[in-house]
């Protein structure tokens, strides 16, 4: 049996620094423009795929989400239903689906 012994740490273990010491700054590479966030995401009208989760089990249903082309999922886009199954499908991948996979959605058929 190991036996585990406890340490508490004092000030006097801190390093000690000069109060008037002043921060050093870190230089920031400069990073690339950004998109604006409402244009990297898939809107209803952009979501030519979807993001599928396939159950485990065989009885179990699978589960598509709208998606672009990489499988990235525009939440603001979902409803609070979808929203919430995709959470709830991301959550039990492993237990109740399988990792997702991106599909093509099928263009709607107008009459």
């Amino acid at each position: 049996m190991t036996q585990l012994r406890s340490t508490a740490l004092t000030a006097d273990d801190l390093p000690q620094t000069p109060a008037t010491a002043a921060p050093t700054l870190l230089s920031v590479p400069a990073a690339a423009p950004l998109a604006p966030v409402a244009d990297a995401l898939p809107t209803q009208a952009q979501a030519t795929h979807l993001l599928h989760f396939e159950p485990l089990a065989a009885q179990g249903a699978g589960l598509d989400i709208p998606c672009d082309p990489e499988g990235h999922v525009g939440l603001d886009a979902l409803g609070d239903k979808a929203r919430n199954d995709y959470f709830f499908a991301r959550a039990l991948i492993g237990c109740v689906f399988a990792r997702p996979t991106v599909k093509q959605a099928m263009p709607l058929m107008r009459a």
